[in-house]
């Protein structure tokens, strides 16, 4: 999500895609409750961020981890940390926290027919920005997760650590095209609320990403292509909102 203003929180913000790359991907499947532990590593050719560029120059790294408790009938709690670091001069960009609690819909008495496939999730999250700590931010989530598709609300009272509070939603979804090879989307709406005293509300806007991937064993290579559709961002530079290729890979453990 992206901040009022063009500092470089844009430049950093790349960095929760590592978080909920892990956390909110395997939390998609309400199965993945029985895990213990998950981890991945990867590598992105460029730094995007829900449907803009940022102002890092060249691949980024990222790392996260997460681990779950048992499920119960009203679900397990689950918690992640992630980095992202430039390659360019391996600096931290930020660093992410989140806790919450996810489970199958199914579990409960007055829903106990619905498909397994069906979940639900919530969670709270923070963020840290090495180099402007002046933007650190949390916010609040809450989600219906489906076979093979998950929507998401993410409230933030102090947007970037400004005084606008914003909310964003999505919709992330993926299918298997064969054994190894899946096709992927999201589209996202981000509104802003009441702007301070004196300036005027930013506008909504709205992004999409569609891609293709594949997996092997531990291994994930993805390519995909983002871009804002609708709307318009006067809050990011004209460069950051051309649509671009985001070649990836990455490999769990």
């Amino acid at each position: 999500m992206k901040r009022p203003g063009r500092r470089n929180a844009m430049a950093e913000a790349g960095r929760r895609v590592a978080c909920w790359a892990l956390a909110c991907g395997v939390l998609a499947q309400p199965d993945a409750a029985r895990a213990q532990f998950a981890g991945t590593l990867g590598l992105d050719s460029v730094d995007r961020y829900r449907g803009t560029g940022t102002t890092d120059v060249g691949p980024v790294l990222r790392a996260s981890a997460m681990a779950d408790a048992t499920a119960g009938p009203l679900g397990g709690a689950y918690g992640g940390v992630a980095g992202l670091w430039r390659t360019r001069d391996g600096g931290l960009a930020s660093a992410d926290a989140m806790i919450g609690w996810s489970g199958r819909l199914a579990d409960l008495p007055a829903l106990s027919t619905l498909s397994p496939g069906w979940g639900w999730d919530a969670a709270l999250h923070t963020t840290h920005y090495g180099q402007a700590s002046r933007e650190d931010f949390s916010e609040a989530m809450a989600g219906v997760l489906g076979p093979g598709w998950a929507l998401r609300t993410w409230f933030a009272p102090r947007y970037f650590g400004a005084s606008t509070h914003a909310l964003y939603t999505e919709l992330n979804a993926s299918h298997a095209l064969d054994e190894h090879w899946h096709v992927f989307g999201h589209a996202g709406w981000l509104h802003y609320g009441d702007a301070a005293r004196y300036q005027p509300r930013l506008p909504d806007r709205v992004d999409t990403l569609l891609g293709l991937g594949g997996s092997w064993s531990r291994w994930d290579l993805r390519l995909s292509r983002d871009g804002i559709v609708a709307g318009h961002a006067p809050d990011i530079e004209a460069r950051q909102r051309r649509a671009a290729w985001i070649l990836g890979a990455s490999v769990a453990f």
